[in-house]
């Protein structure tokens, strides 16, 4: 089995960066052990957000260009494969948003924006499953009829 330098480093930052994120929250009293189940349900719809818009959305495929036709074992490479797996990017977006919220009151206003924007775009979702499946049962009916 071949390790990818790059995976190898990226895997090692990331580790670091956890490991001084709990030290510097512990050192300043921020970091508590019960988190309101509200709490996690809106961090989790606002990384499920950011996991979407970095990964799948129009609005952000500059980002991701940036990466195609990178030479494989490339720090760029690592990174176009890191930001075009959605389980990769929710890794680091749960700790930018777990540590945005234990550092910062401040963090509320972004959390809840996402998560609402995570709602909609599921509500949006949903109505046009409900839209498809109406006009496909509409049709059927036609079909039967003619």
């Amino acid at each position: 089995m071949r390790l990818n330098f790059w995976n190898v480093i990226l895997s090692l930052f990331y580790a670091l960066l956890i490991v001084v994120s709990i030290g510097i929250l512990s050192s300043q009293g921020r970091i508590f052990y019960t988190v309101p189940v509200r709490d996690l349900v809106l961090m989790a719809l606002a990384i499920y957000r950011l996991i979407r818009l970095f990964t799948y959305d129009k609005i952000t495929q500059f980002i991701r260009d940036w990466f195609v036709g990178a030479r494989e074992g490339t720090l760029r490479h690592a990174l176009g494969v890191l930001i075009n797996c959605p389980w990769c990017t929710g890794l680091w977006f749960s700790w930018v948003i777990v540590t945005f919220y234990f550092s910062s009151v401040y963090s509320w206003p972004v959390i809840l924006i996402l998560s609402l924007a995570s709602l909609a775009s599921f509500f949006q979702v949903l109505s046009n499953w409900v839209g498809w499946n109406a006009e496909r049962a509409k049709l059927e009916v036609q079909n039967l009829t003619h």
